[in-house]
């Protein structure tokens, strides 16, 4: 199931990527060409870039294209190194579940204060409750691998 929903995810991610573009490319063209910038440009492509970066993270993980330090961490010996892994994985679970937890607190206050974008009026709650998900996916991954580190499975 993770690996569907982390497809999905870095889809989205895609799309945001690409429409970040394309909105950039029209404001440029209108601003260069009729002197008339998009309105609400900056807003948009803002908010594009929060969905973008966070919902690349699981996939980024599941490639192993994240950040690893394994100067150290190969040199040990196997359980000395399965215990590091494990207590990584676990610092990272945890991590990434109080990131889901702020971020749909966040969201919710975002939520409730009707919070939206200066120019376009675009609400920021979702945005926020998307920052959660991608969290709370990221909690499931690294929990999966704190869990198979302490099978003994690296």
């Amino acid at each position: 199931m993770t690996g569907r929903l982390t497809k999905v995810f870095l889809a989205v991610g895609a799309l945001a990527l690409i429409s970040m573009v394309g909105v950039t490319f029209i404001d440029i063209i209108l601003s260069k060409l009729f002197r008339s910038p998009l309105r609400g440009s900056y807003e948009f492509v803002a908010l594009a870039q929060v969905v973008a970066i966070s919902l690349v993270g699981a996939k980024a993980f599941l490639s192993g294209r994240h950040v690893q330090v394994e100067i150290f961490v190969a040199k040990l010996p196997p359980r000395a190194r399965r215990v590091v892994i494990s207590f990584v994985s676990l610092l990272g679970t945890v991590l990434f579940a109080v990131v889901a937890w702020e971020g749909f607190l966040y969201g919710e206050s975002l939520r409730v204060a009707g919070e939206v974008t200066g120019t376009t009026r675009i609400p920021l709650y979702p945005f926020a409750h998307v920052l959660g998900l991608s969290g709370l996916l990221l909690s499931l991954l690294l929990g999966r691998e704190f869990l198979r580190s302490l099978k003994g499975k690296d």
